[in-house]
């Protein structure tokens, strides 16, 4: 093989493994969830019990302050504020306006929230399996039609 063919395929070699050992690390992570769920289902749950602590009011110690003096309060000034608006006349009723408010309406067959199970998403693990193989693949053919003209 000519050196540049060899640097390829080492370096497709190195990915494909890479991929094999993420492949073997999230097989890993979720046998040992399982373990663990077994292992906690079994154990018994504890709840520990504390004595009462008194609770402790805080006293503060008496704090020199200073006498307020008497200051005036403001005083009200009133000015008059001149608007543009028609006089009514008594005849006009005003005619509400309403607008749809959203409101918590329960659904019939809706699962509350915090119940049930995760949906199923995504290709899962053999689907990213074989769409690695083939972009894999797609490398190796890739390469022999450049080598090849």
């Amino acid at each position: 093989m000519a050196g540049n063919n060899r640097l390829f395929v080492l370096i497709a070699l190195f990915l494909v493994g890479l991929l094999v050992l993420g492949l073997l690390a999230i097989g890993g992570v979720v046998i040992m969830g399982s373990i663990n769920r077994t292992q906690q289902a079994a154990r018994p749950t504890f709840t520990p019990t504390l004595p009462p602590i008194a609770q402790v009011t805080p006293t503060f110690p008496p704090i020199a302050t200073q006498v307020p003096t008497n200051t005036p309060l403001p005083t009200v000034t009133p000015t008059k504020v001149v608007q543009d608006t028609p006089t009514p006349t008594g005849d006009e009723t005003p005619t509400p306006t309403w607008s749809p408010i959203a409101t918590g309406t329960p659904v019939s067959g809706a699962t509350p929230v915090g119940e049930g199970t995760t949906p199923d998403t995504g290709i899962g693990g053999l689907g990213a399996a074989l769409a690695a193989v083939g972009l894999a693949g797609a490398l190796f053919f890739a390469r022999r039609l450049r080598t090849a003209s």
